[in-house]
């Protein structure tokens, strides 16, 4: 549970600690857990480093998306500790586990890990698209036809 009433004290930005926790965060940390500590920021002093310096977003962004590779091999990892019979309470754990982990690295990488949505354009019965168009022509407007094409009235 997080203690609300006590602040840390400010920690001082740095490219190298950036560079540390981004690092932390490529390995799958959460960036709760990565913001503990004494010589770390708070979320909200992390935060408000790349509010007042967008050139980080970039780096974080990368970070975030290169650590559902991580997750990746956690799954791997939880797979190959499974037992070979297990009971419904186990196995139930395990798809939780998993199902949480495979959401956390849609969301971080979704061209690589989300579901894949298209969108087909067919017509009646998957057939294909037939458009109708329809030419509106005001005879109150000059005649836009070339002279050959015009419709010759005697005199």
């Amino acid at each position: 549970m997080l203690d609300h009433g006590r602040r840390k004290r400010p920690v001082i930005f740095s490219q190298k600690l950036f560079d540390d926790m981004m690092e932390d965060l490529m390995l799958g940390r959460p960036l709760h857990d990565i913001c503990t500590g004494s010589q770390r920021p708070a979320l909200r002093s992390f935060y408000r480093w790349l509010q007042k310096n967008p050139a980080l977003l970039p780096r974080y962004r990368q970070a975030r998306e290169l650590s559902a590779d991580s997750l990746e091999s956690t799954i791997l990892s939880h797979i190959a500790t499974m037992p070979e019979k297990a009971d419904n309470a186990t196995v139930n754990l395990f798809k939780l586990r998993f199902d949480m982990l495979r959401w956390v690295m849609a969301r971080r990488a979704p061209k690589r890990y989300g579901e894949r949505q298209t969108v087909e354009h067919t017509g009646q019965d998957g057939g294909p698209l037939h458009s109708i168009q329809r030419l509106i022509i005001d005879p109150a407007a000059p005649s836009t036809t070339p002279p050959e094409q015009q419709r010759l009235t005697p005199e």
